[in-house]
């Protein structure tokens, strides 16, 4: 409503000025005109007192008093009584000149406020919008991490309470207890995509750029988390030896993890996830793909920023933060890589990372 009455309020101020120079141009004319019949009266005057005697003497004296009107003769009769005062042509055209100056100054004023009006306008949409998601995508955080946090504690708390409160053989003591170390990492992984955002926002991350056999790198990764999840039989890979890149081995681990785990989450039960990495002379595209639901194309315009997971908390059933793609794409960015997905028919998603090949 501000909005239409700022919009309103300024047409209608220019209407305004346009109205009011076109009157003021309109009287103008009209006082020109007028004007001829009180230069003639000056003449006629004039020629009582005799100022003048000739016709010459006459129209030095009109046209020093009366510039913006011409004398003119009617040829019968003496010329010091029969004349003619009329507004010059120069005159008319110099107030329309001036009328339409101002009209035009008026558009160009209005139309350049309009558009900064307008501007301003989308601007404070976009900001309005951008303020509600980063509310919206706070609120799916608290809610995630708050679930994230609790069901580890939670689990922990009951394994520790079931080996006090029940003598357990020595099979299942070790079950309790690698169920306890498994979710103590997931709390301890939680709490290092925490830290290592922050990280990455404050552009603290220093990365050790070497030169490194991402070959060897991705097989170890993925090694060491399929095997915590007995997930040999579902992840399979597709691994070209001897690829080199200059690249931070941490930073490589990180994203690989985070991949994984985002390909985990939305790739049911049963199915597979596959690793592939490719070289070529230029680049290297690490990839991983899932046979998960897919991504909207609107989703993907957000899905690499901070807190953003797709649905709402409320209703969402997959598990995270909203932390890991955001780690991702800041990582790639630090090493020069680029990080795109796109949707794999017939269904699932494709997360392909590319980086120059330094083979």
């Amino acid at each position: 409503m501000v909005s239409i009455y700022i919009v309103a309020a300024f047409s209608w101020w220019t209407y305004a000025h346009y109205k009011s120079s076109k009157t003021i141009y309109e009287l103008e004319r009209k006082g020109l005109e007028s004007h001829s019949y009180e230069a003639s009266f000056d003449v006629e005057m004039a020629r009582q007192q005799e100022l003048f005697e000739d016709s010459t003497a006459m129209k030095n004296y009109f046209y020093a008093h009366h510039p913006k009107h011409e004398l003119f003769f009617i040829p019968q009769g003496d010329p010091l009584y029969n004349f003619m005062v009329r507004p010059k042509w120069e005159a008319y055209q110099e107030l329309e000149t001036i009328y339409k100056r101002k009209v035009r100054m008026f558009i160009l004023e209005g139309a350049v406020m309009m558009a900064l009006i307008f501007w301003g306008l989308i601007r404070i949409f976009y900001s309005l919008s951008r303020d509600l998601k980063v509310k919206r995508n706070q609120r799916n955080f608290l809610l995630s991490v708050t679930h994230e946090l609790k069901t580890p504690l939670t689990s922990i708390k009951l394994y520790l309470e079931t080996l006090l409160k029940r003598k357990l053989s020595e099979e299942q003591t070790r079950t309790i207890v690698q169920n306890s170390l498994q979710e103590s990492e997931r709390l301890n992984l939680l709490v290092e995509n925490l830290l290592l955002s922050a990280r990455l926002e404050s552009a603290h991350f220093d990365l050790d750029i070497r030169n490194l056999n991402l070959s060897e790198l991705t097989e170890e990764t993925v090694r060491n988390f399929a095997i915590p999840r007995n997930l040999n039989e579902r992840i399979s890979m597709e691994i070209e030896p001897s690829v080199y890149v200059k690249a931070d081995p941490n930073a490589m681990e990180i994203i690989l993890t985070n991949l994984l785990s985002n390909a985990l989450k939305y790739t049911p039960e049963g199915s597979q996830i596959q690793v592939r990495l490719l070289s070529s002379k230029q680049e290297v595209r690490l990839q991983i793909l899932d046979e998960g639901p897919g991504i909207s194309e609107e989703d993907k315009k957000e899905l690499f920023t901070k807190f953003f997971r797709i649905g709402d908390e409320n209703t969402r059933k997959t598990k995270g933060t909203g932390l890991g793609l955001f780690i991702v794409k800041n990582l790639a960015n630090l090493q020069k890589a680029e990080i795109q997905v796109e949707n794999r028919l017939p269904k699932g998603s494709i997360f392909e990372l590319r980086l120059k090949n330094n083979g």
